[in-house]
């Protein structure tokens, strides 16, 4: 997809007048059926995203900003959401917030509604799967990622993320400065950048107590960052042979669907097992037990995202970049030493 195609390719391609491809696009009832049938093939096989935006066709710009974030429950992605769209709102720039739920389908169904309605330019929070029509919309308008990178050197934008290697490293030094060696990791798919290097970190801080682990260790259970993958995790933990003495899950929505079945289960903590998180609970200075954990100034992160866009509209030929946050460690009181437990 090197150019969006126009209603003039389509008539051209169906070798009918642009007033006619119009027509049938407007479902217009004079049209024949057979008129309708080829230019219906014709747009299909140009790939064709009709523009819903009328002044669009004349300015070029709608000041509109698509922004798809993987989960609206998210403190983290909702607090960014709303920084980026002060900045926007302060540009002149609309946003439409979308949320796919991790859902792949969802999500290009998202992008391509984005992409209909002309939007000047597209922030993600990657499901990891749609890699390819992500390029694709690379070619047309600036695309900025949020949390998730896209790994392909034809991608051309701006990265806004956390340091996740350096924020489990932390949490993992943690714990074994308290003389924890089994330590149980809950983390999300290797496909995405976010979880294969906060996997990373916990694992380097492991090797350097001198204690090997791998993607197939007992001590690591992986799924999609959804509370669901979080419950069952707790459900994996009790089971287990070999009981670990601490856990880290390796973002908020994680925490939460542990921390619930955790306490239907009757664990406590640091009692039962220590406990670190990555990224800070919401309200947590409510619940019984605080959890250690290391957070980010999702706002700023959130502001940069905004500045990021509008500059990448403005100037689209500037080459790739990366807004990289460093954690900032809040103790709780969910972890104890390993000898108590």
């Amino acid at each position: 997809m090197t150019k969006r195609a126009t209603i003039k390719d389509i008539a051209q391609a169906a070798n009918v007048s642009i007033a006619t491809v119009s027509r049938v696009l407007n479902n217009n009832p004079l049209v024949t059926t057979d008129t309708k049938k080829k230019v219906m093939k014709a747009a299909r096989s140009l790939d064709y995203i009709p523009n819903s935006s009328a002044k669009s066709l004349k300015t070029h710009q709608t000041k509109t900003i698509g922004f798809v974030i993987s989960d609206l429950a998210s403190d983290a992605l909702t607090v960014a959401a709303r920084a980026a769209e002060r900045v926007l709102a302060q540009n002149g720039y609309n946003m439409i917030l979308c949320t796919t739920e991790n859902d792949p389908d969802r999500e290009l169904e998202y992008l391509r509604m984005l992409m209909s309605k002309n939007v000047d330019g597209i922030i993600l929070n990657s499901t990891g799967w749609n890699v390819d029509y992500v390029l694709e919309i690379n070619q047309l308008i600036p695309v900025v990622l949020y949390n998730r990178k896209i790994a392909d050197s034809g991608f051309v934008g701006d990265l806004i993320d956390t340091n996740n290697f350096q924020g489990t490293y932390l949490l993992t030094k943690m714990l074994l400065q308290e003389g924890h060696r089994r330590i149980f990791l809950v983390g999300g798919p290797n496909r995405l950048s976010n979880a294969a290097e906060r996997y990373q970190g916990y694992a380097a801080a492991m090797m350097e107590s001198g204690i090997a682990v791998s993607d197939e260790d007992p001590y690591f259970f992986s799924g999609e960052f959804s509370q669901d993958t979080g419950a069952a995790a707790a459900d994996y933990l009790v089971k287990m042979e070999y009981q670990p003495t601490a856990v880290i899950c390796e973002n908020v929505t994680l925490t939460v669907g542990f921390l619930s079945r955790a306490a239907a289960l009757g664990l406590e903590f640091p009692r039962d097992y220590s406990f670190a998180s990555y990224d800070g609970l919401p309200n947590a200075m409510l619940m019984k037990v605080h959890p250690t954990s290391v957070v980010f100034d999702t706002a700023e992160m959130g502001e940069q995202i905004g500045r990021s866009i509008i500059e990448r509209i403005m100037t689209p030929d500037m080459p790739g970049r990366e807004f990289i946050y460093d954690p900032s460690v809040i103790e709780g009181d969910s972890i104890a030493p390993a000898a108590r437990i």
